[in-house]
């Protein structure tokens, strides 16, 4: 069948230039006999949710491009005989974050029974603005992560005056989600840490965050607050009665605080009974270091709002994925009746198969929080984390991509993150700081990584035809790159113009800043000629497996002039490491990571990389974080008798704090939450994973596509080590 021949891109243009648009799309389908299966085809922009006869059936536009929109194809349930109602909700957030890239808002369908077509989009669709969702502009969440959401349930059923949608001008050339679609569970057991009665402060003209986040709280025992004993866990079938007691003249409601347990994320749940139309604000976060979830961060609104009508109501918000472990809710009222609170989790379904276990359970247990790490920083592509951004950047799917072959046997999900990439390539031949979106500043060696992860990608995939559609990209960045040579060093610097952040890790010296930079006080990098270094080696690799053989070799002789001038000018032969920057003649700056990547990158020589791994493990040097700790480890694992066994106990050191700490995944730094808005859940920081698979187990792919592949296993001090791999070329168990 030829998809969305008849239907028609539905918008309206009253709402083209608004942001944070709600608009419901209505169709009526009667049957006598409904069919066995009812397949919709659909896309969106910025997102849509479907009811079926007023039930949420399905929801979540695949993260794309205006150029490049993707349908989803669900199946229809709740059809019944007689008249049908199926409403879809779509939501236009109208301006560009680090998650979203502005396209033209919009929605196509097709509805095929039994794959017959019988409902398509059209000039007869009637559309309404939601009533019930607030319309413009409201808190964002983060600058990433985009707008909060707010939903008055007291108006769901008023009567709305609809109007005939306007068919627009949208191309109609269409892309399969390329990857599955996100499984959507039954709501997840939460537990009741915490409860009591709230007053707010004082203060005027609070936002929903500030006022749940210096609300004075009065915590009270669980069964004071109901009429009998309280379990503590949710959902309960017959709810749980709260009332204010005695408190009632002095609070201004009741707040309950949920443990999810574990890191978590899936979309807001809630079922609940009141006596009257009662407001409720709703926090979540990762911690409880204020004795609540942080509402408010600086910018920040982790904060939503729910008005829930008279009587039981329930509601799920399917427009904002939430990352957390804890929720509270500020229930504005004398008694309610509750029977859940807490999310529907969303989970990219992955494979269960792959494993290592080993006879050190310290270890066994960071490489099962390692898979969860992954597991939740992986959704429509791959985030930085769940709960502050949801964003793809190249350098953190790089540590992502490298754990998921050997965790998850995982392909097409890091294919479909890369292509999103590719496709942010900018006008200065860089990459968007994040995909799909459009971001002030960018990051210059993340575009440089993108080339090795190219490359990786092909050693492990073999998916050669692929990379032949990447390669301009590819050879697009390394262009952009060589053209900045043009200096006495031939040697690429720290970009002055605003619009580059020369970032490297959350380190001193190493964060780098954006906003411009005067001339004098321009640097040579170290890291990012290394980083340079590493993609002029990769390109070699990808234009030799697509039988360049010349473009290869003209790589590899710039890569090797390159690494012979990054040598000679930021080695220091006094400490035997290599420094950071050199500005005016003048090197400073002393890094692990530095030191580590020039080995990584193979232009330290031979002679002086005993000097250099020493080094790495002397505590003389400004120490790695977390992010880039897996060059660290690589360039130590060159001698695997020597530091092997350094290496984990090193892994057990600080990602076993962690664990002791509480970790459910693993921190965007050391540093965790006592870093302002530090994550608590980063994708970067599962990369045990990896090391455990290729140098414990030691497996390594030698030829693309597992083609051909060693196993090496290296001195770790871990023993009775096992594991079992997907590979393309079937299961490796070792």
């Amino acid at each position: 069948m030829n998809l969305f021949e008849h239907a028609s891109w539905l918008w309206h243009t009253a709402y083209n230039t608004a942001e944070h648009v709600y608009v419901d799309f209505y169709e009526h389908m009667t049957v006598d006999t409904p069919a066995k299966t009812y397949q919709m085809y659909i896309s969106a922009d910025t997102n849509y949710a479907v009811y079926v006869n007023g039930t949420l059936v399905d929801f979540g536009q695949y993260a794309d491009y205006e150029a490049y929109k993707v349908y989803d194809t669900i199946t229809l349930t709740g059809i019944v005989p007689g008249k049908n109602e199926i409403r879809v909700t779509v939501y236009s957030c109208g301006r560009d974050f680090s998650t979203y890239r502005i396209g033209q808002p919009g929605v196509i369908y097709e509805i095929y029974a039994d794959g017959a077509l019988c409902l398509a989009s059209c000039e007869k669709t009637e559309m309404a603005l939601n009533p019930c969702y607030q319309q413009g502009a409201v808190d964002e969440i983060s600058s990433q992560l985009g707008f909060t959401h707010h939903y008055d349930a007291t108006v769901e059923h008023l009567p709305l005056a609809r109007i005939p949608a306007q068919i627009i001008n949208k191309s109609k050339t269409l892309y399969p989600r390329p990857i599955k679609k996100l499984s959507v569970g039954e709501n997840c057991r939460t537990m009741l840490y915490a409860q009591g009665v709230f007053m707010d402060s004082r203060e005027e003209n609070l936002s929903p965050s500030l006022k749940m986040q210096r609300a004075f709280l009065s915590t009270r025992e669980a069964h004071t607050l109901s009429d009998g004993p309280v379990s503590p866990y949710f959902p309960q079938e017959k709810g749980v009665l709260f009332h204010r007691g005695n408190c009632a003249d002095a609070a201004d409601g009741l707040f309950l605080t949920f443990d999810l347990g574990v890191e978590s994320a899936g979309v807001f749940s809630i079922d609940i009974d009141v006596p009257k139309d009662t407001q409720i604000l709703v926090s979540w976060g990762e911690h409880l270091d204020d004795l609540r979830p942080r509402a408010q961060i600086g910018g920040g609104h982790w904060t939503m709002c729910y008005k829930a009508p008279a009587g039981r109501h329930s509601f799920v918000c399917p427009f904002l994925r939430l990352g957390l472990r804890y929720m509270q809710v500020h229930i504005y009222t004398e008694s309610a009746t509750l029977y859940y609170a807490g999310i529907k989790p969303t989970d990219y379904p992955v494979s269960d198969v792959p494993y290592f276990r080993c006879s050190d359970h310290l270890h066994n247990k960071i490489y099962e929080v390692c898979l969860r790490t992954l597991h939740t920083c992986m959704h429509e592509h791959y985030e930085d984390c769940p709960w502050r951004e949801q964003a793809l950047y190249s350098m953190d799917s790089r540590n992502q991509m490298l754990c998921g072959y050997y965790t998850f046997g995982e392909y097409e999900f890091p294919k479909a993150s890369i292509r999103l990439m590719a496709k942010s390539l900018r006008e200065d031949g860089m990459l968007e700081l994040c995909s799909p979106a459009v971001v002030s500043v960018t990051i210059p060696c993340f575009s440089l990584i993108f080339v090795t992860l190219l490359q990786e990608y092909l050693l492990y995939s073999g998916d050669i035809d692929f990379i032949r559609e990447m390669m301009p990209t590819s050879r697009t960045i390394l262009s952009a790159f060589a053209a900045q040579l043009n200096n006495s060093e031939k040697l690429l610097m720290c970009r002055a113009e605003a619009k580059y952040w020369n970032f490297y890790e959350w380190q001193n010296g190493l964060e780098g800043a954006w906003g411009g930079i005067p001339e004098e006080d321009l640097t040579y990098d170290a890291p990012m000629n290394a980083f340079y270094s590493m993609a002029l080696r990769s390109a070699a690799k990808l234009e030799e497996a697509l039988g360049n053989a010349d473009a290869a070799s003209d790589y590899n002789t710039l890569k090797s002039d390159l690494d012979g001038r990054m040598h000679r000018l930021f080695w220091d032969s006094e400490r035997g490491v290599y420094t950071s920057f050199v500005k005016m003649g003048k090197a400073y700056h002393h890094a692990e990571l530095t030191n580590a990547l020039m080995v990584y990158a193979d232009v330290c020589p031979a002679d002086c990389e005993a000097s250099v791994l020493a080094a790495l493990t002397n505590q003389t040097l400004l120490p790695v974080t977390l992010s880039h700790s897996i060059f660290k480890y690589e360039a130590l694992l060159r001698d695997p008798q020597k530091y092997g066994k350094y290496v984990f106990d090193e892994i057990a050191d600080i990602f076993g704090k962690m664990l002791f700490n509480g970790a459910t995944t693993f921190y965007e730094t050391a540093e965790g939450s006592r870093n302002g808005a530090g994550s608590l859940c980063h994708g970067w920081s599962a990369i045990p994973s990896y090391l455990y698979h290729a140098y414990v187990l030691g497996l390594k792919p030698t030829g693309n596509g597992f083609s051909t592949y060693e196993i090496k296993p290296v001195t770790a001090g871990i023993h009775d080590a096992e594991g079992l791999v997907v590979t393309p070329v079937g299961e490796i168990k070792l």
